[in-house]
């Protein structure tokens, strides 16, 4: 706490705070692929193993058509087009209603940081008295993952995707709430 308020009066009385970042609609879908392109080295390490664990199973043959095998992987990623599209759209018609001004805009950001920063830490084990501060998923969406049919327990993991403490994700959801529209978000 101390290091934490001091560094916060070395910016404020120094750079200030200014430099938070702020998300504008100037950017094109040009440069929303690129970041897209960039961020997917993070989503590959980050849901990596979700994806796995949802798509790879232990009962293919050799013979098994390709099809079969490709299904849960197209069944996880339709769930996740799906959960993006539908909650960037919920955000961007949120924006219409709701401003926050780019400074704003970054304190959410840096809320969000230091979210996964705890969170961070709670994998590792560090500091056991923090997992009080994570939510939880609720029983209802674990039951119904476990309790789904092996066929479609990809697609729920999928649409559940939407909702992970993400950097680029949350970053995007900003960027559609800044839209201030259903369809651009």
């Amino acid at each position: 706490i101390v290091i934490i308020f001091a560094a916060y009066l070395i910016i404020k009385n120094t750079i200030g705070f200014n430099f938070l970042p702020e998300v504008s609609q100037s950017m094109g879908y040009g440069m929303l692929f690129v970041v897209g392109l960039l961020t997917s080295f993070h989503c590959i390490a980050m849901c990596g193993g979700i994806n796995l664990s949802q798509c790879v199973s232990n009962d293919f043959k050799e013979d098994t058509a390709i099809s079969k095998k490709m299904k849960p992987s197209l069944l996880y990623n339709t769930g996740r087009v799906i959960s993006y599209t539908i909650i960037g759209g919920i955000v961007g018609a949120l924006g219409s209603a709701i401003s926050f001004s780019g400074r704003a805009k970054g304190i959410v950001a840096i809320i969000a940081g230091l979210f996964m920063l705890i969170m961070g830490l709670n994998m590792m084990g560090l500091f056991p008295q923090l997992r009080k501060i994570i939510p939880r998923m609720p029983k209802l969406f674990g039951k119904k993952i476990n309790g789904a049919k092996k066929n479609k327990s990809p697609f729920i993991v999928g649409l559940l995707n939407g909702f992970m403490p993400c950097g680029p994700l949350q970053t995007m959801q900003l960027y559609a709430l800044g839209t201030g529209s259903f369809i651009a978000g």
